[in-house]
């Protein structure tokens, strides 16, 4: 398995000015991990601070340690001309990463239709503004990716009816292994309907419960999940990772959200991963 970590892991630390980018990539460097995966969900600060994107690509390469996927987010409800723009000047930050997949996002987050018939008129727009941001990537080698994340697009048949009418070879997905709970979805229903269209994975585990006190999350099901150190959650890690082995090529990332101390959570969780897997 190619187990890397994605800088979201640490984006506390990184917030308060503990560690940057530099600075995950030495940890990276000296830990299991094998890559990075680069999460730019703040806005526009890479798009701004070009020497940022430039050292740090050199440091990469001096150590080792690929930048695999570069993740930021994405609002192509409307195919907004202005938007898709922004996407394509973020896939050149990508590019000069030296990332090969990009992923962006459809909507914000906690966006959800109100009614089938605006599912089907904006998933048309989406389509049309996935298929620019996509003709862009392919022009610099890189695979454009759509995650399943939020209330919008996610789920196994959203995605995979998505990748069908963008229907351009470098289009693909990055599958989140937990997220399809987000919207009521099995995780290994997600997995099993979006793996033969994924470009990268990310792991990450969830505590599940039918009820639950401040800080959770509420799904479309009405579940509340908790992000936690992978391994000690609900979600059904040795199965997914079974599936995931499956396609040994991918790039697969931990992504750590849970309230537990970094970074020893994050390298509980490496190890973990890599328990299940058998290759600890």
């Amino acid at each position: 398995m190619k187990l890397g970590v994605s800088s979201y892991c640490f984006r506390t630390l990184m917030a308060s000015g503990g560690m940057d980018l530099i600075g995950v990539l030495d940890w990276v460097a000296a830990s299991p991990a094998g890559h990075l995966e680069i999460a730019a969900m703040d806005g526009e600060y890479y798009l701004e601070n070009d020497d940022v994107v430039r050292d740090t690509a050199k440091h990469a390469e001096e150590l080792g340690v690929p930048i695999v996927n570069y993740l930021v987010s994405g609002d192509l409800r409307t195919a907004d001309s202005q938007e898709i723009d922004r996407l394509r000047r973020q896939l050149d930050v990508a590019h000069r990463f030296g990332a090969r997949i990009f992923r962006h996002d459809v909507a914000p987050w906690a966006w959800r239709e109100q009614h089938p018939g605006e599912f089907e008129s904006t998933f048309a727009k989406v389509v049309e503004g996935c298929r620019a941001v996509a003709d862009h990537a392919a022009g610099l080698g890189i695979v454009s990716t759509i995650e399943n994340h939020g209330f919008f697009m996610n789920g196994a048949d959203r995605l995979a009816r998505l990748v069908h009418a963008v229907d351009r070879p470098n289009f693909r997905v990055t599958l989140d292994l937990g997220n399809g709970l987000c919207v009521g979805e099995v995780p290994g229903r997600t997995a099993g309907g979006l793996i033969d269209v994924a470009a990268s994975v990310g792991v990450k585990d969830f505590h599940i419960r039918r009820s639950a006190g401040d800080g959770w999350l509420k799904t479309l099901a009405g579940d509340y999940l908790l992000g936690t150190i992978a391994g000690h959650g609900d979600v059904d890690l040795p199965g997914l990772l079974a599936l995931v082995g499956t396609k040994p090529d991918l790039p697969v990332s931990l992504e750590f959200e849970g309230p537990e101390a970094t970074p020893d959570a994050i390298e509980r969780s490496l190890k973990n991963i890599l328990g299940l897997v058998g290759a600890a």
